[in-house]
């Protein structure tokens, strides 16, 4: 940076002291110190006003007329004869000129008039303004193409950790893509990490529990109760297993989404169906004649059951599934008459492995990641999803999904 703002000030300093340079030798050019071309004539017609009579000088002369002392002015010897001749004398002072007539051996100033010397220069600054913006703009214009093209690959980075990043090597802000190619390298090298050491520990649980399973299938002499609960926690470590893998798919983006247009009042229904045998209250559909998606149908099968699935859990006698579209997205509203959730956790309770509180423990609220897949389905699909106090005293969840993400 400190490169880019010494280059940044040294063109600067040089487009200001050549462009003053350059607009003053035009202006001299232009406009060379000279008197007036008017002013001559206009003092001959001055001349021939002053030797009318004093009475039509107020009308004629539009200048102020004060009478001088005669020996208030050192005139030169050429001057003070030309103004016993009877003419009239001009003396300039800044940028304005008095006449001096004599009239009856009475020195008479008249004026100031003000010379109007600088016309044109406002074109001359206007000038010099736009050749500064352009020199400006003609610096600018590559900053502002590459620091572009780094915006456009941080948002594809969002999307695809393969991202990767060209700029000159000339550019200003080569040190800040250079930074940002070594970010993306140790993200990529995380995101790897993270997948073998989630599959390792995966594939290390996966085989004790499938020894476990058939050991207790074997087991017959165990009580029936005690080998059912065993059978219970083995399954339960499997669906762990499952989630835990789901949610890594999703979170580091492995999963290729099957993208293809999905009838959301059969999906739903579908979902509903499969959700009826389990305990809990019964889901109440609210759905449109027709609605249709473009989206991965197994996936938001599962971030609804998901859903539902929780609702049914802390439910007390209603559960209300309402579609409805909305501009070009379709949100769907999942409400319940259960406890609720506390507003201070509701963005919380997106985040894996939490639970909101010791009511729902692992047995009623899971392992915490139904939510966090969910929230994940949402994000692949350009959605989002929000929870708020339901009409119906519970918890009241809003999925919004483009129509065509």
């Amino acid at each position: 940076m400190q490169r880019l703002f010494w280059h940044f000030y040294l063109f600067i300093f040089l487009v200001l002291l050549g462009s003053g340079w350059a607009v003053e030798q035009l202006w001299q050019h232009w406009n060379p110190p000279a008197q007036q071309p008017w002013l001559a004539s206009y003092t001959a017609l001055l001349q021939q006003q002053l030797q009318q009579p004093a009475s039509t000088w107020p009308d004629t002369i539009p200048l102020t007329i004060l009478a001088q002392p005669a020996d208030s002015i050192s005139w030169l010897p050429d001057e003070l004869a030309q103004l016993q001749q009877g003419n009239v004398i001009s003396l300039f002072e800044a940028e304005k000129v008095y006449f001096y007539y004599l009239s009856n051996q009475q020195l008479l100033q008249l004026g100031p008039l003000t010379l109007v010397q600088n016309d044109g220069a406002s074109w001359f600054t206007l000038l010099f303004f736009v050749l500064l913006a352009i020199a400006v703009a003609a610096w600018l214009w590559p900053v502002a193409r590459d620091i572009n093209s780094l915006q456009h690959s941080l948002t594809k980075f969002s999307v695809n950790i393969d991202t990767t990043l060209q700029l000159p090597s000339r550019s200003f802000i080569a040190p800040i893509a250079q930074s940002f190619q070594q970010m993306s390298m140790q993200i990529r090298e995380l995101l790897k990490l993270q997948r073998e050491m989630t599959q390792a520990v995966s594939h290390e649980l996966r085989t004790p529990i499938a020894r476990l399973s058939f050991a207790l299938e074997m087991a017959q002499q165990l009580p029936e109760q005690e080998r059912q609960l065993m059978l219970q926690d083995v399954r339960e470590l499997q669906q762990l297993v499952d989630e835990i893998l789901d949610y890594a798919r999703l979170e580091t983006g492995q999963i290729p989404l099957q993208m293809q247009q999905i009838d959301l009042t059969e999906l739903i229904a579908n979902v509903q169906e499969k959700l009826e045998p389990l305990p809990g209250a019964a889901i109440i559909l609210q759905l449109p004649e027709h609605a249709v998606l473009y989206g991965d149908g197994h996936y938001l099968e599962r971030a609804l059951q998901n859903l539902l699935v929780n609702a049914k859990k802390y439910a007390v006698q209603h559960i209300r599934l309402r579609l409805s579209k909305h501009k070009q997205c379709w949100q769907f509203d999942i409400e319940d008459d259960g406890p609720g959730i506390p507003e201070h956790l509701r963005q919380e309770i997106f985040k894996p492995f939490f639970r909101v509180e010791a009511s729902r423990n692992k047995q009623a609220g899971g392992f915490g990641l139904g939510l966090a897949i969910v929230q994940r389905v949402a994000i692949w699909h350009k959605g989002d999803i929000g929870v708020m106090q339901s009409t119906l005293g519970g918890a009241h969840f809003v999925l919004r999904l483009p129509q065509h993400p």
